[in-house]
């Protein structure tokens, strides 16, 4: 290895890693935020009837346009998912055959660790 990538290498996984852990904590914090506030739909009724003082019959009107465009939110969320995903696995795999082998079974640990924390931080 040269040393210009003993230099970059470290540097690249130290920025992946911290992007994952990064992202981890969002996902918690947005999982924490989802369990005390409600679904989303029901957060966005209750800001908008507290700042627009909306009305029952709109409150409801609004509740029905809401719940009439979530299954385009949800398609939405499963494409972006799917492409991020297929983004992280280019990415590693474009890393992989840079590292010896302590180095991967590092990742690995660090890639179980990371995909226990997102199976508990998923809302129930």
């Amino acid at each position: 290895m040269t040393r210009a990538w003993r230099l970059v290498l470290p540097a690249v996984l130290g920025g992946l890693l911290a992007g994952v852990w990064i992202g981890a904590r969002c996902e918690r914090a947005a999982a924490r935020r989802m369990r005390r506030e409600g679904p989303r739909p029901e957060r966005m009724i209750k800001m908008l009837r507290r700042q627009m003082n909306l009305r029952n019959d709109q409150v409801e009107a609004v509740r029905k346009i809401l719940e009439s465009k979530r299954p385009e939110f949800q398609a939405i969320r499963r494409d972006s998912e799917a492409r991020m995903t297929a983004l992280r696995v280019e990415i590693d795999e474009a890393i992989s055959p840079l590292l010896d082998e302590a180095q991967k079974k590092r990742k690995y640990v660090l890639r179980e660790r990371w995909n226990k924390r997102m199976k508990e931080s998923r809302p129930r």
